[in-house]
C-alpha cells in the first residue's frame, strides 16, 4: 500500500511537471510543490513505522546522507527567502547605482522574495522525488516500472511536440502566445533537447536489457521492445525539432554512440544469425531516425546552423560557414564570475544575477541584456548557481548530488545473507537478534555491464555537458526527472538483498 502510494504520487508529479509548461510557469507551480508535501509526510510515515516493526533491515531515511544536506540546502534557500528584499538606489556621494542591504545583513538573502521562493518551488520536488526513489519501502521492481513510464511518456510527449511543428503552430498548446520558440511542453528549445537527449539515453538502455536480456526483465517482449524502439526514435527525433543547436548535435552524438554500442556489445553475445539481425535492425532504425528527421525538419535545422556573422577558422576552416556563434555567453560568464568573487561564501540569492548584471557590464552592452530577455540567465548553471548560492549553498547542493552519485560508481558493495551461526566478528546474540539474526557480509561487484547503466551515465553525462553552455537544471521537469534517474539507476542495476527485489 505504502509503495503505491508513493510510486503514483512519484509519477504524478513528474508527469504534471513535464507535461504542464515543462514546470516553467510559477503560477502553475504550487500543485506540484502540495503534493511533494504529501509524498514527504507519507515518506517519514513509512521511515518510522518501519523503524518500529523492524521489517526491513535497509538503511532508513534518517542514516541517508542525502536526505541531510538535501534538507541543508533547502534551508539555506529558505533563509535566503526569508531575508529577501534589497531595492535599487542612486547613491549621491559615489555617483553610482547600488542595492540596499537586506533586511538581516551578513546572512544569506536575496533580491526578491517572490523569485527566491522559487528556488524552493524548483528543489524541494526533486529532493522529495530522490528520497521517495531510495526508500527502502519501494522496490526494485516498481522503480524499474516507473522509468519505464517515463520512457514511454517521453515518446508521447514527442508526438505531440511533433504535431505542433507540423502544423507550423505559433502557439503553445495552440493556445498560448510564446515569444521565442518552443517544443511540446516546453516554452525553451534548448530545455526540449535537453530532456528529450535525457530520455533516449534512458530508452537505449532498456532497450538493450531487452536485446541482450540482461537484468530482471524475466521473458522478452515483443510488444516492450517494439515500444522502446518507438519510443527511443521519437525522442531523438523530438530533441531534433526542437531546432536547439546544442540538442542536434548532443542527439546525433547519443545515436552514433547508441549504434556503435549495440554493435559492439551484440558482436560478442550473438550468434552469427543475430549479429546480422541486429545489424540490419540497427541501420533500419538508424535510417527511419535521419529520414524522419530529415523529411520533417530539415530546412528548419539547417537554418540555425547558417552563419549570420561569418568566422573564419584558422585551425578549421570547414567550420566557417557553420553557425557555432555562442550568442555573448562568454560575457555573461565572465559576469557571472566576477559577481561571485564579491558575494563569495553566501551569494546574491536566486535569481539575483538578474539584477546586478547590468552593474557588471560595460554600458555598450547593456543593449544586448534589454534586446534579450534570456540575458536573465548566464546560461552555464553552474557558475550561476555559484553565483547565487554562494560557496556554502553550492556546496551544499554538490554535496547533496555527490550522495546520489557515490552508489553509482561505488566499485564494489556489501550485502547480507543470514546464516545460523555468528561469522562477523564481535556481532552479540543481542546485537544479531535486535538486527534481524546472524549474517554473513558477501562483497558483490555492482554490474556496470548493464546497459541501462551505461545508458544512464551517458544520458546523465550529456545534460551535465549541457548545463556548461546553457540552463537545463533551471527547468523543473528535467532537474526532478534527472534526480529521479540517477536516485533508480544504483537501484535498479545493482545487486540488493531480498527485501529490495
Amino acid at each position: 500500500m505504502i509503495q503505491a502510494l508513493l510510486v503514483s504520487g512519484l509519477t504524478l508529479i513528474l508527469a504534471y511537471l513535464t507535461w504542464v509548461w515543462g514546470g516553467l510557469r510559477v503560477a502553475w507551480l504550487p500543485p506540484a510543490v502540495w503534493a511533494s508535501c504529501g509524498l514527504l509526510v507519507i515518506l517519514l510515515a513509512s521511515a518510522w513505522m518501519t523503524a518500529r516493526s523492524g521489517a526491513s533491515r535497509s538503511r532508513p531515511l534518517w542514516r541517508d546522507a542525502f536526505f541531510y544536506f538535501g534538507l541543508l540546502f533547502l534551508g539555506y534557500l529558505a533563509i535566503q527567502w526569508g531575508n529577501a528584499g534589497r531595492v535599487l538606489y542612486f547613491d549621491v556621494g559615489f555617483s553610482e547605482w547600488r542595492y540596499s542591504q537586506p533586511p538581516h545583513a551578513g546572512w544569506p538573502s536575496a533580491f526578491s522574495r517572490v523569485e527566491s521562493a522559487q528556488m524552493v518551488s524548483w528543489f524541494f520536488p526533486a529532493w522529495v522525488a530522490g528520497l521517495t526513489v531510495r526508500s527502502p519501502a519501494v522496490r526494485r521492481v516498481a522503480i524499474s516500472g516507473l522509468l519505464h513510464g517515463l520512457v514511454y511518456s517521453a515518446g508521447l510527449l514527442s508526438i505531440f511536440g511533433i504535431v505542433q511543428f507540423l502544423t507550423g503552430t505559433r502557439l503553445q498548446y495552440w493556445l498560448a502566445p510564446t515569444g521565442d520558440g518552443f517544443f511540446a511542453s516546453f516554452g525553451y528549445t534548448n530545455h526540449a533537447a535537453a530532456y528529450f537527449v535525457l530520455m533516449g539515453a534512458l530508452a537505449a538502455g532498456f532497450l538493450y536489457r531487452e536485446i541482450f536480456n540482461v537484468g530482471p526483465t524475466g521473458s522478452r517482449s515483443v510488444y516492450r521492445t517494439v515500444a522502446l524502439v518507438a519510443s527511443l526514435v521519437l525522442c531523438l527525433v523530438g530533441a531534433n525539432l526542437s531546432l536547439s543547436r546544442a540538442g542536434v548535435i548532443l542527439a546525433w552524438a547519443l545515436a552514433g554512440f547508441v549504434v556503435v554500442y549495440g554493435l559492439i556489445r551484440g558482436w560478442n553475445r550473438l550468434s552469427a544469425v543475430k549479429r546480422l539481425n541486429l545489424a540490419v535492425a540497427t541501420v533500419a532504425v538508424l535510417f527511419v531516425f535521419y529520414f524522419a528527421v530529415a523529411g520533417f525538419g530539415k530546412n528548419e535545422i539547417l537554418k540555425e546552423f547558417e552563419v549570420r556573422k561569418p568566422i573564419h577558422h584558422r585551425l578549421f576552416p570547414v567550420l566557417d560557414n557553420v553557425n557555432l556563434a555562442m550568442g555573448g555567453r562568454l560575457e555573461l560568464d565572465v559576469a557571472a564570475w566576477r559577481i561571485w568573487q564579491d558575494h563569495k561564501l553566501l551569494g546574491i540569492g536566486g535569481w539575483g544575477y538578474r539584477y546586478l548584471l547590468a552593474l557588471y557590464l560595460p554600458p555598450e552592452e547593456w543593449k544586448m541584456i534589454a534586446q534579450s530577455p534570456g540575458k536573465a540567465n548566464v546560461h552555464c548553471d553552474i557558475l550561476q548557481f555559484l553565483a547565487e548560492f554562494g560557496v556554502i549553498g553550492f556546496g551544499l547542493m554538490l554535496a547533496t548530488g555527490m550522495a546520489l552519485m557515490g552508489p553509482l560508481f561505488l566499485p564494489a558493495k556489501y550485502v547480507r545473507s543470514e546464516c545460523q551461526a555468528p561469522v562477523v566478528t564481535g556481532v552479540s546474540p543481542v546485537d544479531a537478534a535486535r538486527d534481524g539474526g546472524y549474517y554473513r557480509r558477501e562483497k558483490v561487484s555492482v554490474p556496470r555491464r548493464d546497459p541501462l547503466w551505461v545508458m544512464g551515465v551517458i544520458g546523465l553525462s550529456l545534460v551535465l555537458v549541457f548545463s556548461l553552455i546553457d540552463l537545463p537544471f533551471r527547468c523543473p521537469a528535467i532537474l526532478c526527472t534527472w534526480v529521479v534517474i540517477l536516485a533508480a539507476l544504483p537501484k535498479v542495476t545493482g545487486v540488493r538483498n531480498q527485501d529490495s527485489q
